[in-house]
């Protein structure tokens, strides 16, 4: 009883680690066979059940340009908009798809998010940054998250760092 008990807190505990998370997904585009790499949204330093994360996708024809997924788990919000505090530096995203996308009718995840094109640099920053929060603006006000904040970080910030070592494999 005792090993179990063991065996499932290493588990729980695991799954609550920043670093752990999906590894990015590689693809080649069947239209003109350029590298394709995403990782999904993942969670920032959440304080509530409704929280802010972000994924990535990166294509080899494009190598200056991320589109950056603003995502919030949990419910179900039309997002207007979203700004990065990355060192004391705001940086307002500019809009890449028109819609929010949502989770699917039925679902039992409720989620939220949308694609802002950014240069790499913006994710470069991220990830060396001491403090990054991220604010996403929605029809009923607005949600935010520290991806770093000192000795606090998240597994958005760990997703990008994988993200980033996949874009820059040659």
């Amino acid at each position: 009883m005792r090993k179990t008990l063991a065996a499932l807190s290493v588990i729980f505990l695991a799954g609550c680690s920043t670093t752990s998370g999906t590894g990015p997904n590689v693809s080649h585009s069947g239209f003109d066979n350029a590298k394709i790499v995403s990782i999904d949204p993942h969670a920032g330093a959440c304080r509530v059940v409704v929280c802010t994360g972000l994924g990535a996708q990166w294509n080899a024809k494009r190598p200056a340009e991320v589109i950056l997924i603003v995502h919030i788990f949990n419910d179900l919000q039309a997002i207007t908009g979203a700004k990065l505090n990355i060192d004391g530096e705001i940086h307002t995203l500019k809009i890449k798809e028109t819609f929010t996308e949502f989770s699917r009718p039925g679902s039992i995840l409720k989620e939220s998010s949308k694609g802002f094109l950014v240069p790499i640099d913006v994710v470069r920053k991220i990830t060396n940054s001491q403090r990054t929060w991220l604010r996403v603006h929605t029809n009923s006000g607005s949600f935010e998250d520290a991806v770093i904040d000192g000795q606090t970080d998240s597994k958005a910030f760990n997703a990008l760092k994988r993200f980033l070592a996949e874009v820059d494999k040659k």
